[in-house]
């Protein structure tokens, strides 16, 4: 567990489903990360999310992140989101800042991007539901019973809601299990479904 929270940022691209990134944002901001959102690099300053928000939002993706995480949208009905941005250059800006040390955390179908950046090849992940055989296919080892799924480097759950406990689970790695309770507490959640931790993910969490 580190000593201090990672300076965190939360990335918000056309299409980005609203509860994937606005849900996490909330939790780790309250429970004392340094947590920001931000846009892929050449996005334009202003995000449309998939439910109709519109938002400015001027810094961007950087190799400051040590913790990034990644919304879904878009992916299952096609309309855009993750779809549009698996054929930009951010899967390899990921893949470059995931390759300099930082963790890369995904909320529902933005494993999609994960599995574009090559970072989920052979290991283990989880996506929404619906989009399971999508990520099988994208050569991720796809465990659908689990909610979370910490692999150290790489965290991914399921559909939007896993967010809160992805979040839930990133705060309990990083400040412990103590601030997780109360972060839960003040969101008056208690989290659900089985969590992951494989041996990277628990070597990651011990450091």
């Amino acid at each position: 567990m580190s000593e201090s929270p990672p300076v965190t940022q939360v990335l918000l691209f056309d299409g980005f489903d609203d509860l994937d990134a606005v849900a996490p944002l909330e939790i780790l901001r309250a429970a004392g990360f340094p947590a920001r959102a931000v846009r892929p690099p050449g996005h334009r300053d202003r995000v449309d999310s998939a439910h109709g928000l519109s938002i400015s939002v001027a810094p961007e993706l950087d190799a400051l992140a040590e913790l990034v995480v990644v919304p879904g949208g878009g992916w299952l009905d096609g309309s855009g989101g993750v779809r549009a941005q698996c054929a930009t250059r951010l899967p390899a800006q990921l893949s470059a800042l995931h390759a300099g040390g930082t963790v890369i955390a995904s909320v529902c179908t933005g494993a999609m991007l994960l599995a574009a950046a090559g970072l989920l090849d052979g290991r283990p992940a989880v996506t929404n539901r619906h989009a399971l055989d999508d990520l099988r296919l994208a050569g991720a080892d796809v465990r659908g019973e689990a909610r979370v799924v910490d692999d150290g480097s790489v965290v991914t759950c399921g559909g939007p809601a896993a967010g809160l406990d992805l979040a839930l689970h990133l705060v309990q790695r990083f400040r412990g299990a103590a601030a997780a309770d109360q972060a839960g507490e003040r969101l008056e959640h208690a989290r659900q479904g089985q969590t992951l931790v494989t041996a990277a993910g628990a070597k990651a969490a011990a450091r």
